[in-house]
């Protein structure tokens, strides 16, 4: 009896979770989108890997190559005149375009090769470049391979950036929705202690939806939303700070990601299924 009843306040809890977590997500996203967070992010990547940050030497000159930015007319010649700035950058074609630029060609010959690296003016990118080519002997083929696990190397760090960078946001945004819905993780799990059937009848959602498992949420009848009891509850400085972590809780549950959420839910769905009725 004392464990169906952790079960089910489990999976009353890991729900509110996973719908708190896939509405921050898709707010996050569109917030993302909307104000360009990849494509800057990648921007100022690609900047610190070609100590480049004034944008006016190679960095400026890949954001005009076709491959790095198709969509751009290739005249930049600051960063104001950007007239696009992708979200992604394909390591081979990262490679193919810095060899252009550089004159690096199979029409090169292999001694000639290190002058043209020699006309970089940044010097700890020519000693970078220099060993790439002095360790391909020359071959084209390889400079390239090895310039684009350079850059891979590279965006590894860009994407850690960029991900605590959206987690900052996502819990930001998380508590915003966790106030203005009053969604409450402490207040969730005494309902939940004391009236275990509430949930008797929730299942894992078909998709990772938010708009579905919002209203699924609401179907249950949890307690969350204003309403004068609740902001009777809040008014109470005893409830009230309890309110507050409960927030903070929500909050911070969208830091582990929808998808870990819906991972668990339906993990402990099967685990009560499997149990005695």
């Amino acid at each position: 009896m004392f464990g169906s009843a952790v079960l089910d306040l489990a999976i009353g809890l890991i729900f509110a979770f996973l719908v708190i977590s896939l509405i921050t997500s898709t707010a996050t996203e569109a917030v993302a989108s909307a104000a360009s967070w990849r494509a800057d992010t990648l921007l100022q990547g690609v900047k610190n890997l070609l100590n480049d940050q004034n944008f006016t030497g190679l960095a400026r000159n890949l954001y005009n190559h076709g491959l790095v930015n198709p969509q751009a007319n290739g005249q930049a010649q600051d960063e104001a005149s950007l007239t696009a700035k992708p979200s992604y950058i394909n390591a081979e074609h990262f490679a193919v375009a810095l060899t252009d630029v550089l004159k690096i060609s199979p029409d090169v010959a292999k001694e000639n090769l290190q002058d043209e690296i020699k006309k970089i003016s940044d010097p700890q990118l020519k000693t970078v470049l220099s060993g790439i080519v002095t360790r391909a002997d020359g071959n084209i083929d390889q400079i390239r391979g090895d310039i684009a696990a350079w850059f891979n190397q590279g965006m590894e760090r860009v994407a850690g950036v960029y991900k605590r960078y959206a987690q900052k946001w996502n819990f930001l945004i998380a508590l915003i929705l966790a106030v203005a819905f009053n969604l409450d993780a402490v207040k969730i799990a005494h309902v939940l202690w004391d009236q275990p059937m509430l949930i008797k009848g929730l299942a894992p959602p078909a998709g990772q939806n938010a708009v579905a498992a919002l209203q699924q949420l609401q179907d249950l009848r949890l307690p969350f939303g204003w309403d004068p009891a609740a902001v009777q509850y809040f008014s109470d400085p005893l409830t009230g700070v309890s309110e507050i972590v409960g927030w903070l809780i929500m909050a911070g549950s969208t830091l582990f990601g929808a998808a870990f959420w819906f991972d668990a839910l339906q993990r402990i769905a099967q685990l009560r299924g499997a149990g005695s009725k």
